[in-house]
């Protein structure tokens, strides 16, 4: 069994409803079953100021294209509750919208994410027979959270990125190995353009479960597409035993 994945890199506009059609555009120009966007797209990730009710417009917009288009969409973007803001990626299908909130804010050079809340909990969705967690930037640095996946049973990981030059390569060495411990795939979106941080490197890719680069992109426009095979990720647990061998009863204290 497998499902078509979309990597949907594309530089996000200060304007909410652009970034809509952005989304709508690429959507019709791959087919995939599953299609992310990079982290806080919908705004761009330079905005610091929300309009809580065009966000909620452009909601009902992408649930309105997931439910036409019959796909899963996540996209990274601001949500405001009880006048708080969060760094999401909400994962929309055509008969539910799930919300992740960023557990670890970048709050150091040349990241400035002091105006989210962060998040408390991690995300696990389900489509087209796979279970897929979701992770925002900063969050693939933690292993307990690809790894609280992968126990959960997780097939797919999902990460939202708004990473600049300076981070090319811890998120290079890092994500490779976050598939391969934990036997997963990982799919790495990231923005491109200028930022307050800088500009971002682009890379978006693809990792097997065994950690192996499957496709990725440039700092240019464009789209990975990928074939998350269940198979694979039984073959790769079957070869690498991390998940079978970890042990519970091991004092760390």
């Amino acid at each position: 069994m497998g499902v078509g994945l979309a990597i949907c890199q594309y530089a996000a506009s200060e304007d909410v409803f652009q970034n809509v059609e952005t989304i709508r555009r690429a959507i019709e120009s791959a087919n995939a079953e599953i299609y992310l966007f990079p982290e806080l797209f919908l705004t761009s990730y330079g905005c610091r100021s929300f309009d809580a009710e065009a966000l909620s417009k452009a909601e009902e917009s992408i649930a309105d294209i997931s439910e036409e288009k019959g796909i899963a969409i996540a996209v990274g973007m601001p949500t405001i509750r009880s006048g708080k803001a969060y760094n999401s990626l909400v994962f929309f299908t055509p008969d539910s919208k799930s919300r992740y909130d960023k557990l670890y804010l970048a709050n150091f050079a040349p990241y400035d994410e002091g105006i989210f809340e962060p998040g408390s909990r991690p995300t696990m969705v389900y489509w087209e027979g796979l279970k897929i967690g979701l992770e925002v930037c900063y969050d693939v640095m933690f292993p307990e959270i690809h790894r609280h996946y992968a126990k959960k049973g997780a097939d797919l990981i999902l990460v939202a990125s708004a990473s600049a030059e300076k981070s090319r390569n811890a998120m290079e060495t890092v994500v490779p190995a976050r598939s391969f411990e934990n036997t997963v795939y990982t799919a790495f979106c990231n923005n491109i353009g200028m930022g307050p941080a800088g500009k971002f490197y682009g890379g978006s890719a693809i990792f097997s479960p065994l950690g192996q680069k499957i496709d990725q992109l440039g700092d240019t426009e464009g789209i990975v597409l990928a074939y998350i095979d269940s198979e694979e990720i039984t073959a790769a647990r079957s070869a690498r035993h991390h998940l079978q061998d970890l042990r519970d009863d091991i004092d760390w204290s």
